[in-house]
């Protein structure tokens, strides 16, 4: 996308100042705040027979994640552009999709379809929080080369060696929830760890950086480089600092990108269907409702009973769906209206 110099020195928001850091930035706050609730989750034996994964895993998945997978339909089948466009991909793709989980119960595979999905969604995750910070590199015309290069390979050095610290030297099937395990080939011993160092140097050279910009008189990308400082901080939490089981993890580092991408698209929604009555109300109730339901169906199917794994297996696959279809929706180099809409300047006119 191509964007206009900024006003001298100002520093430009994706949509404002508090919207930004509500949705994109500080919302990950809440990776903590589900720490918590695990943590606390253990002296509540009132639901689920006390058990802290559960309760802490259904708040999460029914809240939070699934109903950030129903909202990207609005982005797929209800606008009749995008939907025209891959009308294949949305109709027998997706049904491909649910019919794939089918097959994988049948095979009884859907344990490695579980760890399978959380694989892909951290990288997913990983994509989502780079995609934010290079339209804070763009808006702010924030391109010099030296600095994509750093912003490119200090985020993607933290991020997968947080991601490989955890997924290192596993001995042992991954426990995904009492005797529900899968066998998944891991990366060697201290793999992370020594990827970890790396990244410490790194960071040194990019604060450096930094300082040489504020001497050479040359503006600080600070939208940029508070989502690099939230995105590396709550994985080295996550994956470092502390040590949860297999559901606890994802649900911690999972939820700050739900709440980033409800952010994004409830703007999306208000700018792309303006003359819809409560367009944004309408999907937020609807996509919370499918993501009680799913959540319900998922603790059933930790739980093991059968009905409801045969239902959790295909909604695993709309998940896989949705990590699939934002790999190119989002491309804004294939929709330049969408990004004019989505990324217009701001105003020039003064203000009275």
């Amino acid at each position: 996308m191509n964007a206009p110099p900024p006003q001298s020195g100002k520093i430009r928001w994706l949509v404002s100042p508090k919207y930004d850091l509500c949705f994109f930035i500080f919302s990950c706050v809440l990776t903590f705040v589900f720490y918590g609730i695990y943590r606390i989750a253990h002296h509540a034996g009132f639901v689920l027979n006390g058990d802290a994964i559960l309760i802490t895993y259904f708040i999460f998945t029914a809240f939070f994640d699934h109903p950030h997978i129903f909202q990207t339909f609005s982005r797929t089948h209800y606008d009749k552009e995008e939907f025209n466009k891959r009308r294949g991909t949305y109709t027998w793709g997706l049904a491909g999709f649910v019919a794939v989980g089918f097959f994988v119960m049948a095979m009884g595979w859907e344990r490695e379809l579980i760890v399978f999905a959380a694989l892909y969604g951290s990288w997913h995750i990983i994509r989502q929080h780079y995609g934010i910070l290079v339209a804070y590199k763009i808006i702010n015309q924030d391109q010099e080369p030296v600095d994509n290069w750093l912003d490119q390979i200090v985020f993607y050095t933290g991020m997968f060696a947080c991601f490989f610290n955890d997924y290192a030297d596993i001995r042992g099937p991954v426990v995904i929830y009492q005797d529900l395990r899968a066998t998944f080939p891991s990366m060697p011993a201290d793999f992370g760890k020594i990827l970890w160092h790396i990244v410490l140097v790194l960071l040194v050279v990019y604060g450096a950086r930094q300082v040489w910009r504020i001497g050479q008189g040359k503006s600080v990308n600070l939208p940029k480089l508070l989502l690099m400082s939230t995105a590396l901080s709550t994985h080295y939490f996550i994956f470092f600092a502390t040590a949860t089981p297999f559901l606890i993890a994802e649900a911690l580092e999972t939820v700050y990108h739900n709440v980033q991408y409800q952010g994004w698209i409830m703007y999306y929604q208000k700018k792309r269907f303006p003359n819809i009555k409560h367009v944004v109300l309408k999907w937020f109730g609807i996509s919370l409702a499918y993501g009680i339901t799913v959540g319900v169906v998922e603790i059933y199917g930790l739980m093991r009973m059968e009905w409801a794994l045969w239902l959790f297996v295909p909604a695993t696959m709309l998940v896989i769906f949705h990590y699939y279809v934002d790999g190119f929706v989002w491309k804004f180099s294939d929709y330049p209206d969408l990004r004019k809409l989505l990324f217009k300047p701001p105003s020039t006119k003064p203000t009275t």
